[in-house]
């Protein structure tokens, strides 16, 4: 006989299991049509080609790399996503510490004037950086790019950080303090190394909103040179008729940093946003 909590248990892993397939699918679907030959990318809802196993294209992946200068638009996404998830760590750990452990004037207002920027839309201030960068001379180039992906993870960052830094207690301020260690001190060698999840969790959120960025770089970049993956797969789809089994192995392509970038970090991850929640 099976107990309630028996039932329970079973209940819960049929429905948490039947989530994990439905988000799942999109990408079996996708890895399923890259393999697929070109005309039954849509004509055939079996995630096997007709023909079989022996229909399979082996030779996509390989078809993409040719098409598109892949390493140079796979290196200018790991430049940019890298110095994106750099100086936000740096700048935002800094800025949550400040928030979290010093005193000065205005503290909680700035504070909550940067949490209020979670409601802008980030689409609201395109229009206003183009001719922002243009008169700064960084349009057209890298540092375009990354620079108002780091100012756009600042609400977020800041108040997880502050929060995060908060569930600390503050004596081991109060008596790093009597031992005569400064604030950057007490930052960089205590508070910044024992920050692990929310380090983490910055970093797996913003490598892959800036690896998947496609309207800002699509806006400030021109010179093919310092496309990024994003806009080199959109090079894949301006033949008259759309090859769907190429894009969707090009998106598997792009899709695998991101995988092994969150696999590496999972375990701080969760812990991350958790102590970011408990105080506000």
């Amino acid at each position: 006989m099976i107990r309630k909590d028996g039932l329970g248990w079973i209940f819960r892993f049929a429905v948490l299991s039947l989530y994990a397939l439905t988000c799942l699918y999109p990408f079996i679907w996708m890895l399923s049509t890259a393999f697929k030959p070109g005309a039954e990318a849509l004509n055939n809802p079996s995630l096997l080609p007709r023909e079989g196993l022996s229909a399979i294209n082996w030779r996509i992946f390989a078809d993409v790399w040719r098409r598109i200068d892949f390493p140079i638009f796979f290196f200018n996404s790991v430049k940019v996503s890298f110095l994106v998830v750099v100086g936000q760590l740096l700048i935002y750990s800094m800025a949550g510490f400040a928030f979290a452990k010093l005193r000065f004037v205005g503290r909680e207002f700035l504070f909550y004037c940067f949490l209020g920027l979670l409601f802008v839309p980030p689409f609201a201030v395109v229009l206003t950086l183009v001719p922002l960068e243009a008169k700064l001379g960084i349009l057209n180039t890298h540092l375009g790019v990354i620079l108002p992906i780091i100012n756009g993870g600042a609400p977020f960052a800041i108040f997880l950080f502050r929060n995060y830094f908060k569930t600390i207690p503050h004596e081991i301020y109060e008596n790093a303090i009597l031992d005569g260690a400064g604030e950057y001190r007490i930052y960089a060698t205590i508070y910044f190394p024992i920050a692990k999840p929310a380090l983490a969790t910055i970093a797996i959120m913003n490598f892959l909103g800036s690896w998947n960025a496609l309207l800002w770089p699509l806006v400030c970049l021109r010179d093919e040179k310092l496309f990024t993956l994003p806009l080199g797969l959109m090079y894949l789809n301006t033949s008259m008729f759309v090859q769907y089994n190429v894009l969707m192995a090009g998106g598997i392509i792009t899709l695998i940093p991101t995988i092994f970038v969150f696999m590496f970090l999972q375990r701080y991850y969760i812990a991350g946003l958790t102590a970011g929640a408990v105080k506000a």
